[in-house]
C-alpha cells in the first residue's frame, strides 16, 4: 500500500488506473481507524479493483477549535489497518484548502434538523471536503458508515444534485458488545465515561423498541438514571429515533428504527 499526500499525485495514480480499466472505491475518513472503518475498507475491496482510504481531519466541519485539536490522530495505526484491510492507497493530504479558499458546497434539505440544527456549518464543511475528495479520486463507489446517517443522506443528495458519477454504498453501523456505535471519538472516553456511553446506547435501543410516538419521552426517562450523560437532542424522523448526547467532553450520536408509529 502506498501513502500519498498530494492531490496531483493521487490524481495521476487514478488516471493510470482508469486507463487500465480498473474501478476505484473511496473510503473517506478522518483517521483514528477502528473496526467500523475496517469493515468499510474490506467491503470496498470486494467492489472495486483499487481502494483509496482518505485520512483528513477536516477543520471546516468542526464547531470548536478545541474539538478539532482533540480529535485523535494515529497515522501509524491507520496505515497498518488500511493495508491489512485491502487498501491500495492511503491518501493523507496536509490540507485541502488554499489560504484564500472561497468555494463551498451547501445542501439545504437533508441537513435540516438534528445535527444540522445544532452544528451550524457542519454539513457545509462535510459536503465541501467530500466534493474535493470526489474530484481528486474520481471513484466509482464511495463507502459510508450508516452510523452517520444524516451525513449519508446529505452526501447522497449532493452527489445526485451535482451529477457526480459515483455510487454511494452505506455500510451498517458496527457496534461494541454493549451496543455503542464504533466511533473514533470513543477513544477519548475515560473508563467511567465509557461505561456511561454504553448505558446510553442501551437506553437508545430500549427506547427505540417502543413506538415512535413514545420513544423520545421514554428515552428522557431512561437517561435521567445515567450519571454523566447530557442529552443534546432526541428526535423522530421517518420512524427513526435520532440521538446526540455529551458524555463528559465527548459528543456521541446514535440512531435506531422504532418498532412502529
Amino acid at each position: 500500500m502506498k501513502l500519498m499526500t498530494k492531490p496531483a499525485q493521487m490524481q495521476k495514480a487514478v488516471s493510470r488506473w482508469k486507463k487500465s480499466g480498473d474501478t476505484v472505491a473511496l473510503v473517506p475518513t478522518m483517521g483514528a481507524l477502528h473496526a467500523g472503518h475496517v469493515a468499510l475498507i474490506r467491503h470496498a475491496a470486494k467492489l472495486a479493483d483499487r481502494v483509496v482510504v482518505s485520512v483528513y481531519v477536516n477543520p471546516t466541519q468542526f464547531n470548536s477549535r478545541s474539538d478539532f485539536l482533540a480529535y485523535p490522530k494515529r497515522l501509524r495505526d491507520d496505515r497498518k489497518a488500511s493495508a491489512q484491510s485491502g487498501a491500495d492507497v492511503l491518501f493523507r493530504p496536509p490540507t485541502l484548502y488554499a489560504r484564500d479558499a472561497s468555494t463551498w458546497v451547501e445542501e439545504q434539505e437533508q441537513s435540516r434538523g438534528r445535527c444540522g440544527a445544532r452544528r451550524p456549518g457542519h454539513f457545509r464543511g462535510v459536503a465541501t471536503v467530500v466534493v474535493k475528495l470526489l474530484s481528486i479520486v474520481q471513484p466509482d463507489w464511495m463507502l459510508l458508515g450508516e452510523k452517520d446517517g444524516q451525513q449519508c443522506a446529505v452526501l447522497e443528495r449532493v452527489v445526485r444534485d451535482l451529477f457526480y458519477p459515483v455510487r454511494i454504498v452505506r455500510h451498517p453501523t458496527v457496534r461494541e458488545n454493549d451496543g455503542l456505535p464504533l466511533s473514533s471519538r470513543n477513544q477519548r472516553l475515560n473508563s467511567a465515561e465509557r461505561v456511561a456511553a454504553g448505558r446510553m446506547a442501551r437506553a437508545v435501543q430500549i427506547a427505540a423498541g417502543k413506538r415512535a410516538r413514545v420513544a423520545v419521552p421514554h428515552l428522557h426517562q431512561l437517561l435521567r438514571g445515567i450519571k454523566g450523560v447530557r442529552l443534546e437532542y432526541a428526535e423522530i424522523v421517518d420512524g427513526v429515533l435520532w440521538v446526540a448526547a455529551w458524555v463528559g467532553k465527548v459528543r456521541l450520536i446514535d440512531h435506531r428504527r422504532c418498532r412502529g408509529r
